[in-house]
This record gives structure tokens, sequence and C-alpha cells, in this order.
């Protein structure tokens, strides 16, 4: 098994590590950027030709999704979990409007800060989007919110890795016309897939809406698992035993996958 550090996450090369190209001097990066970097680093690194199969959770689902039109051949089985081949406008609306609040901070300093900024509006977009009002009301108390907006601290990934994984996925687009022949059709991209795939999604996913990743998949004769939680983008934790066993099943089949569109697999 092999887990990846994509790129701007501060482990891998990141504006916040970068010794010749800091902050953001780093340039702009997108999902294929990280897709290439990890298929030169199998093949060039550790001289691996083939995967049984490729499989990423959130920005790695849709890096998942870039895998599979990237590199066609190069895995038999593909798992996206709560990703997506091309962002809604939802989508868009959250990470840009997360961008705009860091942009807007004045901690933010034009990314010239000297200590890690709060970054307060960030903090509450992503909290609002994370997971459900029926989640959220159900872990948390008035008081208990009370206490961790008093109580915030600077988040863990720096604030310059993540405008630039930010705007990784404000641009990324499997299908894009500037850079691929599918013209902005997904119906096209997925044409194209010759990989079984397993599309793992929660309807509720108010942070990567569901919506693309269901019609790529119904183009790919892709099989589906539909989640049943109000854990929205947390879902791959709240279901995990469910999840487990769809992957577990989708890699052991033999055959590629013969779900006719839109048909979805037993929950």
């Amino acid at each position: 098994v092999i887990a990846v550090d994509a790129l701007a996450n501060g482990v891998s090369t990141s504006p916040s590590n970068s010794p010749t190209q800091p902050r953001l001097r780093f340039p702009e990066i997108g999902i294929r950027d990280m897709v290439a970097s990890q298929h030169a680093l199998l093949t060039k690194v550790l001289h691996i030709p083939h995967v049984r199969a490729v499989m990423g959770i959130s920005m790695g689902g849709m890096q998942t999704f870039q895998w599979i039109l990237a590199h066609p051949t190069f895995m038999d089985r593909a798992v996206a979990i709560a990703g997506s081949p091309q962002l809604a406008p939802y989508d868009l609306l959250l990470w840009q409007s997360e961008l705009d609040a860091i942009f807007s901070d004045p901690e933010w300093k034009g990314g010239d800060y000297t200590k890690q900024p709060l970054l307060r509006a960030v903090q509450e977009i992503q909290d609002l989007a994370l997971t459900t009002p029926e989640h959220y009301n159900r872990v948390n108390t008035r008081q208990t919110f009370q206490a961790g907006i008093a109580k915030r601290v600077p988040p863990t990934l720096d604030a310059n890795d993540r405008v630039r994984q930010l705007q990784a996925m404000v641009h990324h687009d499997v299908a894009a016309p500037a850079a691929t022949p599918f013209g902005g059709s997904l119906a096209k991209a997925a044409a194209q897939v010759k990989t079984s795939l397993l599309v793992v999604v929660e309807p509720r996913d108010h942070m990567v809406t569901p919506g693309p990743a269901l019609e790529f998949a119904a183009a790919a004769r892709a099989r589906v698992l539909k989640t049943d939680t109000d854990c929205g983008h947390l879902a791959p934790s709240c279901q995990g035993e469910a999840i487990g066993a769809a992957i577990s099943e989708h890699l052991a089949d033999p055959g590629r996958a013969t779900t006719r569109p839109g048909a979805e697999r037993p929950k």
C-alpha cells in the first residue's frame, strides 16, 4: 500500500516547506499536477508500472477521477470516495468563499505572515459545510460552541498551503475544454474510462456535492454506493464499515463492473 501526500499539504512539496519557492512564490498547482507527481513517483522512483487500485477520499477522490483519465490502464480498479470529477457551482461557492476569507483576513498579510493566522472565518465556513445541521446540533451544545469559539487556534494546515490547495480544487475539471478533448463533457470523459470504478457519495454532502460524481458514474457504468447518514462530508468516518465492505467487494471482483448506467449497488 502506497500512501502519497498531495502537493501543497505541508508534507509533500508545499509553499510552507519549499526552500526555493516559499510562500506564494510557490506556483499555482492543479489536481492534474498532483496526479502527475504521483505517477512520476511510482514509475520513476519506485519503478512500479502498474497497481491493483487507486483510491482517494475528498480531494483524494478528485485525484482518483483524474488518475483514471490521465493513466487509464495503470490500475485495475479505482475507488473515488466523497470526491468529484468536476466541481459543482455550490462547491465552487464554498471554496471561493474560503479563499476570499483568507485574502481579506488582516493577519494574512498577502501571505507574508510571521505567525500562522487564526483564519476564524475560514474555520467557521469549514464547519458549516463539513457536516449537516442535524449532525452538528447532535454533537455540539450551545455551551460547547461558545467554548470552541473562545478557544480557536490557528489551523494545522499552513495558510499558504491551504490557498494553493483551494485554488487546485476550484480549477479542477477532468473534462476541461482547454486541457482535454472532452469539451467540458463529463459523459465524453467517462466514456474513456478503462478501469472498473466504484464511486462512493453521501447525498447530504455539502462540501463536495455528489451530482458530478453520480453523472460521471452513470456514464462510466461504474458501481455506486450512496451512504445513508447525516454526517455529510464525514460519511467515510461515520459509515466506515459499509464503505469498507463495498471496497472489498469491488477489489475482489475479477470482472469489470456491469451495472447499467444509473443503477446502484446495494447499500
